[in-house]
């Protein structure tokens, strides 16, 4: 198989994932995306455009916590199902959007009711290098199946509206700050931010995986998981990242 056939079935199959309708598991996609990443690294289908939105890792927590966590604040914030968005904004205006697989989607995004078009004049938004947030486009009050459709038909849509959708930020790409004080900065900015938990101690985040697991912790939210992040910036900055995940951060399932 050639690189453009590969990258058109990744995009295929990513496709049919946002649709709630997947084709594969998610162990042969990330197996088809490290095949591509082998070829091309900054392939659009994976590095779209230099936002490049990271997955995260689904391992056993202990390990993770030991390895890169020990004696360290933790965030914990439900794993939103709707589509993942990265929004590029210049001199705090939004200049562009894009989905995980490099689509742009940025007329679709400006019309999402919650999402702001221009930031507030402080000195990192309205400076002259742009600024880049994740997040996620997701259906409020939503089964997770439903929310991840709802998504994804709004960004096939030709001419969207953006009725029943929400978007939730939670990370601003390339900052050096704690990971509390960019939520707080994303709020400040009037972006919807996650519910946010915060621990040292790894015994409150297994509690915490096994109310989410009853149903009892973010139930009222369209999520698939739980995300677990380091929160000082300095220690996020020293475990950097690999060609595909934060080493800083993993998923609970």
């Amino acid at each position: 198989m050639n690189t453009k056939d590969l990258a058109k079935k990744i995009q295929y199959f990513d496709d049919c994932y946002r649709r709630g309708e997947a084709k594969i598991s998610d162990a042969e996609f990330d197996e088809l995306v490290k095949q591509l990443k082998e070829r091309n690294p900054n392939h659009p289908a994976i590095n779209p455009e230099g936002m490049k939105l990271l997955s995260l890792d689904n391992y056993c927590f202990s390990e993770w916590w030991a390895e890169k966590a020990r004696n360290e604040t933790m965030i914990v914030q439900p794993k939103f199902d709707g589509c993942a968005l990265g929004l590029r904004y210049q001199s705090g205006t939004l200049v562009a959007a894009f989905t995980r697989s490099g689509k742009d989607v940025t007329e679709a995004a400006r019309t999402i009711c919650n999402l702001p078009l221009e930031l507030p004049e402080d000195g990192i938004a309205v400076s002259e290098d742009p600024v880049e947030i994740r997040g996620e486009l997701y259906g409020p009050n939503l089964s997770r199946n439903k929310s991840q459709a709802l998504a994804a038909g709004h960004l096939r849509k030709k001419n969207p509206t953006g009725a029943g959708l929400s978007f939730v930020a939670y990370e601003i790409l390339g900052s050096t700050r704690d990971e509390i004080e960019d939520i707080k900065k994303l709020e400040s900015w009037f972006f919807e931010i996650p519910p946010t938990n915060r621990t040292a101690d790894p015994r409150q985040v297994k509690r915490w995986h096994k109310e989410w697991l009853a149903g009892e912790l973010f139930e009222n939210l369209p999520c698939d998981g739980l995300v677990i992040k380091v929160n000082s910036g300095e220690v996020k900055g020293k475990l950097g990242v690999n060609s595909k995940i934060p080493n800083w951060a993993l998923a609970l399932r």
